[in-house]
């Protein structure tokens, strides 16, 4: 057994032991303010609720009548709110109802909104929804395991004092459970978060878990009170669904991912943001999100919102120091790219994620670690140095035997800061000599790390662009001095710095890594406060000798405004004084019809503007070309584009019933021979056929739809060609069940590889494959084994990972929810080397009796031989889970006689 310590060694230790928490009612709660807090718990039946409370163990004089709400039988949900208390003042408490009464436990009041007098530590833990249990028999959920070691760890560093007087609030990032059904958010989110729910307020986030099985999230809001909770008066419209609030001097936004880009969710960032940026009682802002900023697998699966629009707006006061996301069961962190911003994905303790499971991973350079382990997060800030700090402890690793798994003991993973105030790195300098010509391979050399302060090098960041305005890149890469990403594999599975040993003050531009011509560079350092240099001069180089020069032309969008100018990038061109860039109409022949409109370009590489001045028409498709020398030798691929406006698509609803028709609202388009079309989930428009079409003739409308088969389908406007898309795709469902999932056979023998066909699928990033024993509910029942494929709307995927013996169903899952979207498909697993219970041969007789155990679906087929050459079959019996038991002739010749049992489907 081994634990992982960064830039370290593997060392030998044992798994701590797990005591879990104490036995009895053990309340729960949330919303902690300086003068309230909730406390709640659940019954199965009884009808009264009150918490006595007070400031002495001895004398809980204070009762408070709370309110009881019945979710079903046996699921009683008691509440009561403790109020008119004193900031940062420890209360002792009991809860009761009519036959059960509490033991009595303490915890502290949040500190006055804005105060600075006292430090300030969060437990940042989530992603913890997994119902399974580590081994058979084991009383502990994973999530039981993750949070106390949590608690354990950090008493442990604070000289074991009680966890209420170190914790000021423990943070969820989403999915707490697995499906937000009664059962699970009482004996899977309550149960397992009390051996500390007593002491110190949990305050969750909305993930995509919590809507399956409640998606209007009326459980959650029943749950939980924070509809009463504001930062400065800056409400969630949606009342529980997303909220902010402070403590101290920190602000904690707690978004909802799965609503993302709503209108007024958006509002309501800006206006948190813009109440932070002048509120002298609050240095440092966090936000929760579920789905995250990035992520290094399943590519694509995280929050769009977040990442371009929620950031950005909170970026823009430098108090916003953290991102907090989930989704991804991994631990994984980075910096957002130009702000002094951090960003994690928590890791929690939930369904298996590990390197190549994906099937599509990257290393991006706003990640700096991406670590296959379960883990946990302590914020602490510092007030007195203003400073914030996130230590990442892991516990286990889900690729590792159940017995060794929890083998790391708290192991710091991770640990990274934000200091107040504190100067960035001084200027650095390309040191390298580009006076001549240079051949590549060439190595870009950046003077050496300065700082006035103790802060050391994180990052470097490389940019070379044709254009001194760094307007287009051919580099643009940020070169972190570790960086964390993927793992050794078996046995020990140890997560790799790729980066190890790299001299980052270097950046080797390998042979032929750029065309010839001119090139303009700069770079900049970023030090462990995830503070930013300024950028170093500009520095200027001629690349000679490689062995092609490819000139290009780019375009920001294929769409362009109505009236607007054309802006072309170009690159790698021969830097002839009359080299030029003209747009033509489709089906034109330049050096034929003249150019609608054109322009020279200054130099290889820049930007090219080409006034239109009226001259392009709205509602109509160019193309640009990039011509040599004022001819009409074309030197690049050309660039379609459409002038015009965008047009905008809308839906009534993403649902339908099979059989209706679908009204799919036009406006804002050009009439001019546009067209609408429709196309399956997973097509690709302009290379695939739609399913429907017509021609745009009004600038809006209603396209109606009738006659649909039950399907996956996206409407898009698209050019008169029908080669550019100019709207916005908009997305929708017809009918339920709509993939189709088949096995080429019923019956598999134990260890053998199953491969399913599915086809019309939804096509989402986290489609999954899900296996279940026949007759479990999906959600509730066990998960036998989960398969991704890859966001394709159909195709084969082939399960490897072993299925135990047994009678099972297989069913096409949509988005990572527990949605079927296929019909379902039975089979069985039965065991591969077969065994005889019994064999009795009586002598006198000549009989020879025979028992088995059969497997459900299997045919057994008794065959006999006399010389192993040639077998006869005798019998054949149908499995049926029971026992066969026969009595054979063992001989009707004067010799010996062989048997076997071969089985089939």
């Amino acid at each position: 057994m081994s634990a992982f310590t960064m830039r370290g060694q593997w060392i030998f230790a044992a798994p701590l032991p797990f005591i879990g928490a104490p036995s009895g009612l053990r309340p729960y709660l949330h919303l902690p303010r300086p003068d309230s807090i909730w406390v709640s718990w659940w019954s199965d039946a009884d009808s009264q609720t009150y918490v006595d409370f007070g400031t002495s163990e001895s004398d809980l004089a204070t009762t408070v009548t709370g309110s009881r709400d019945v979710f079903a039988s046996h699921y009683v949900y008691h509440s009561a709110k403790l109020s008119d208390l004193q900031p940062n003042t420890y209360y002792y408490y009991r809860v009761r109802t009519e036959s059960t009464s509490s033991a009595v436990f303490r915890f502290r009041t949040a500190k006055a909104l804005g105060s600075k007098d006292h430090d300030f530590k969060a437990l940042i833990i989530g992603d913890n929804q997994i119902v399974e249990k580590e081994s058979a028999g084991d009383t502990l959920h994973r999530y039981e395991k993750l949070m106390e070691r949590a608690v354990t760890k950090i008493r442990a560093l604070h000289g074991n004092k009680p966890i209420e007087e170190i914790i000021d609030v423990i943070v969820m990032p989403g999915d707490q459970v697995d499906y937000g059904n009664n059962q699970q958010w009482r004996h899977l989110h309550f149960y397992c978060a009390r051996i500390v729910s007593a002491h110190v307020a949990i305050m969750t986030t909305v993930g995509n878990h919590e809507t399956y099985g409640d998606s209007g999230l009326d459980r959650y809001r029943r749950l939980f009170r924070y509809e009463e909770v504001d930062y400065g008066g800056i409400a969630g419209p949606d009342g529980d669904t997303y909220y902010s609030h402070q403590m101290s001097n920190v602000v904690f936004v707690h978004t909802n991912s799965e609503i993302g880009s709503n209108a007024t969710q958006t509002q309501w960032v800006r206006d948190i943001t813009n109440q932070v940026k002048t509120d002298s009682k609050v240095d440092w802002v966090v936000s929760i999100c579920h789905r995250p900023y990035q992520a290094e697998q399943y590519l694509g699966d995280i929050s769009s919102w977040l990442r371009n629009t929620a950031v950005p707006i909170l970026n823009e006061s430098e108090k916003h120091f953290l991102n907090i996301g989930a989704h991804h069961h991994i631990y994984h962190r980075g910096q957002v790219r130009d702000h002094p911003n951090y960003h994690i994905i928590s890791g929690g303790s939930a369904w298996d994620q590990y390197w190549g499971q994906s099937g599509r991973e990257a290393d991006y350079d706003d990640v700096q670690k991406s670590i296959n382990q379960w883990a946990w997060q302590l914020l602490e800030i510092d007030q007195a140095a203003e400073k914030a700090e996130v230590v990442c402890y892991g516990e286990a690793n889900c690729r590792l035997p159940a017995d060794q798994r929890w083998i790391y003991n708290s192991r710091e993973i991770d640990r990274f800061h934000r200091i107040k105030g504190k100067e960035g790195p001084l200027q650095p300098t390309v040191i390298n000599n580009f006076d001549t010509p240079q051949t590549q391979p060439v190595t870009i050399r950046s003077s050496a790390y300065r700082s006035d302060t103790d802060e050391l090098l994180n990052s470097v960041h490389y940019q070379i662009s044709s254009t001194n305005a760094f307007t287009d890149f051919e580099i643009d890469e940020i070169v972190d001095y570790e960086n964390y990403y993927g793992d050794t594999g078996a046995p020990d599975y140890t997560p790799v710095d790729i980066h190890a040993g790299r001299n980052i003050l270097e950046y080797h531009l390998t042979e032929n890594r750029l065309s010839n011509g001119e090139y303009y560079l700069r770079i900049r350092h970023r030090d462990r406060n995830a503070t930013w240099s300024a950028w170093s001069p500009v520095e200027s180089v001629e690349i000679t000798g490689s062995a092609s020069s490819s000139p290009r032309i780019s375009m920001a969008s294929q769409v362009v405004s109505a009236g607007a100018d054309v802006s072309v990038q170009y690159t790698h061109g021969p830097g002839n004084a009359k080299d030029w860039i003209g747009i033509y109409k489709p089906g034109d022949t330049p050096g034929g019809p003249a150019s609608t409109i054109w322009v020279y370009v200054n130099g290889p590489a820049g930007t090219a503007v080409l006034a239109n001045s009226g001259k392009l028409e709205a509602g109509r498709e160019y193309f640009a070309a990039f011509f040599e020398n004022d001819g009409y030798t074309e030197m690049a691929p050309r660039i379609s584009f459409y002038h015009g406006n965008r047009p905008v698509l809308a839906l009534a609803q993403n649902t339908y019933d099979e059989g209706d028709s679908v009204e799919v609202d036009y406006s804002n388009v050009d009439q001019s021979g546009n067209r609408i079309q429709l196309f399956r989930a997973g097509s690709v428009p302009g290379r695939d056929q739609p399913v429907q079409n017509q021609v745009l003739s009004d600038a809006s409308g209603t396209w109606n739809l009738i006659g649909l088969e039950k399907g996956y389908y996206f409407a898009v406007v698209m050019s008169s060609s029908g080669s550019i898309e100019i709207s916005e795709r908009v997305s929708f469902q017809l009918g339920e069940r709509i993939a189709s999932l088949s096995l080429a056979k019923s019956h598999f023998p134990h260890g053998d590889d199953i491969t399913a066909t599915f086809a019309n699928g939804p096509a989402h990033p986290k489609d999954w494959l899900g296996i279940y024993r026949k007759g479990d509910d999906p959600g509730t029942g066990e998960l036998i084994l989960y398969h991704y494929v890859d966001g394709r709307a159909g195709g084969n995927a082939t399960i490897v990972e072993d299925v135990p013996v047994g009678d099972y169903f297989m069913a096409l899952f949509t988005n990572d929810s527990y949605t079927e979207v296929s019909n379902r498909v039975e089979f069985s697993v039965s065991p591969k080397n077969f065994k005889l219970d019994a064999f009795n041969y009586d002598g006198q007789s000549g009989e020879a009796r025979m028992v088995w155990k059969t497997q459900s679906h299997v045919n057994y087929t008794l065959q006999k031989s006399y010389d192993l050459k040639t077998w006869k079959d005798v019998d054949t019996y149908p499995g049926n889970g029971g026992n066969v038991d026969i009595t054979t002739m063992v001989s009707e010749q004067d010799t010996r006689s062989f048997f076997r049992i071969v089985m089939s489907d």
